[in-house]
This record gives structure tokens, sequence and C-alpha cells, in this order.
């Protein structure tokens, strides 16, 4: 947990991002997992993203209007006259906008590799010798 709250190089949310994506990292290793993890299957309308974001609708445009800035507008589709995010963009909010999301994803996936590894038998309080 030092390599989280006591670093000064990064916000903390992007510090809990890379302690979950390496303690995933190690679990899938020994593990012998492969990581198809994908949480982004779908496409998703501006409703749709409010209830997946648990955010008001103003927040979403506005976290879509930062994608679109950032030149991925092809992510922005018109569909039936209703604007559709695609999968990649709606992974692309995740990561860079709602990151806190992106943290409880990391984190759920997380538990069930460690369940995945105390089912295997392996000392859990022991886990790689930091805990």
């Amino acid at each position: 947990m030092t390599q989280v709250y006591f670093q000064k190089e990064k916000t903390l949310i992007d510090a809990d991002i890379d302690f979950f994506k390496l303690r995933i990292k190690q679990y899938e290793e020994l593990l012998k997992v492969n990581h198809n993890k994908n949480w982004w299957n779908e496409d998703m309308e501006i409703k749709q993203l409010c209830k997946y974001f648990n955010r008001e609708d103003i927040t979403i445009r506005k976290a879509v209007k930062k994608m679109c800035d950032d030149g991925l507008d092809e992510y922005k589709l018109l569909v039936n006259n209703k604007v559709v995010i695609s999968k990649e963009g709606v992974e692309w909010i995740c990561k860079n906008v709602f990151k806190q999301k992106y943290v409880e994803l990391l984190e759920q996936y997380k538990m069930e590799l460690t369940e995945k590894y105390i089912e295997e038998g392996y000392p859990y309080d022991n886990f790689f010798w930091k805990n």
C-alpha cells in the first residue's frame, strides 16, 4: 500500500489503478489465467451511460465532448437520431474520465481472482510476502 499512498508522482486514483492492475497481473500469472476480462462489450446510448456511471446527463455529455476533443469522435455515433457511444468509447470514458468506475471494475475482478487464489489453497495472509 505504500506504493499507493506514499508516492507523489501520480494522483491517488491513478496509483490505485496501477496497484490493482499489478495485483491482477500477479494473480493471473500465479493462477495461469489468461487475461480476457473485457467490461465493455456493447455500445451505449446516453441514458445507458448515465446509469452505468451513475452520473447526470450533462456530466455524461461533457465526458463525451472530452472524448471527441481528444480526437476520438469516431466513437460517437448517431443511430436512429440518438447519440450512441461505441464500446471503445465507453472504455475510453471509463479509463480517462470516470476513473472511479474503472477502479471498481478492477477491484471486483481482483476479488474474483483472490477467491480463485484461496480456492487453490494458496495462503492468502502471505500474498507475495507483502500484505
